[in-house]
């Protein structure tokens, strides 16, 4: 899990989820992460953010955080029972105190799940994540890379 003895070397993050399932039509009710609260996701979309998880600042390798998530109705078949409650640990990519940002929770279909921590928006060119990842969004030609 994500822990530090000392609060100097903590970061916070707002937690935002992205709910990568389209063509499932399952909306995301609710998740937490580590405990920090996101909001729900429609199909194909990006969730309001919530404030906020603590992190540490610096990564290290194999470090992780627990997700719980949830699944509401399907758009297309609103009378469909949903899933039931999931719950994942899964490894933090690498990010730096100045590429640390948001809290990012990815949801794609079979209860797979990723984690980000970015400065860095879904769609820009530095995205930790591939693009096969990122579908239905793609990155932003237009956005400068710096």
């Amino acid at each position: 899990m994500l822990t530090a003895c000392d609060n100097n070397e903590m970061l916070a993050g707002d937690v935002t989820g992205y709910n990568h399932m389209p063509d499932s039509g399952w909306s995301i009710a609710g998740f937490t992460i580590n405990g920090a609260g996101g909001s729900n996701a429609q199909p194909g979309s990006g969730a309001g953010s919530s404030c906020c998880m603590s992190f540490p600042k610096h990564w290290r390798p194999g470090m992780k955080a627990k997700v719980r998530w949830f699944y509401n109705h399907k758009a297309s078949d609103p009378d469909a029972t949903p899933p039931p409650p999931q719950e994942a640990e899964v490894e933090i990519p690498e990010y730096t105190p100045t590429t640390a940002g948001a809290v990012q929770v990815h949801f794609y279909s079979d209860h797979r799940i990723k984690v980000v921590i970015s400065v860095y928006g879904l769609r820009h060119p530095r995205y930790p994540m591939s693009e096969e990842d990122k579908l239905p969004w793609v990155t932003r030609k237009d956005l400068v890379d710096e």
